[in-house]
């Protein structure tokens, strides 16, 4: 698999994800390393349109793809089972995307910590609103998935910036 052909991909066409493509993404996800194998996460797995519609407003900027997706997969970490939560939860949103690229579909990750809606409602009120998310869960993230609408070129050599790496020290 040539990682770096994986983009983040805002286009979808209408061909719907199949059940055993979502499976085995979730699948990855459910097996995804976490602190401990503590596991302190919850997916929801959002596929009718009305929701990713809603879903879609979840912020005033950068969610509108929802409203094209076959699906969307909400990435849930739970405070209460690891204080690894975020962390874990991340792994988990990135596996999710990593299958996704390995199968031919696109994804992105989209943020909603300290995000608002276009009303300036907390997105992550409005998206546990919509979804009946418990209040003890926090939002890490939301996976956009379908088939990508758009191509866009890999990674270059000029896009690899390695003084972001250090050797034994900074």
């Amino acid at each position: 698999m040539d990682f770096l052909s994986r983009r983040s991909i805002r286009k979808y066409t209408s061909q719907n994800i199949e059940k055993e493509k979502l499976d085995e993404i979730l699948k990855v996800a459910l097996t995804s390393p976490t602190g401990r194998n503590l596991k302190p996460f919850e997916l929801v797995v959002v596929k009718e349109k009305t929701i990713l519609a809603k879903l879609s407003l979840s912020k005033s900027v950068g969610s509108a793809m929802l409203k094209e997706a076959d699906t969307a997969i909400v990435v849930l970490g739970n405070p209460k089972i690891s204080n690894t939560w975020n962390e874990d939860a991340s792994i988990v949103s990135f596996s999710i995307q990593l299958k996704a690229f390995d199968l031919g579909l696109g994804s992105c990750w989209i943020n909603v910590k300290e995000r608002k809606t276009s009303d300036n409602v907390e997105s992550e009120e409005y998206i546990k609103s919509i979804l009946s998310i418990p209040s003890h869960l926090k939002i890490v993230s939301i996976i956009s998935l379908g088939y990508p609408n758009e191509k866009k070129p890999p990674h270059t050599e000029n896009d690899i910036d390695l003084s972001k790496v250090h050797l034994n020290r900074y």
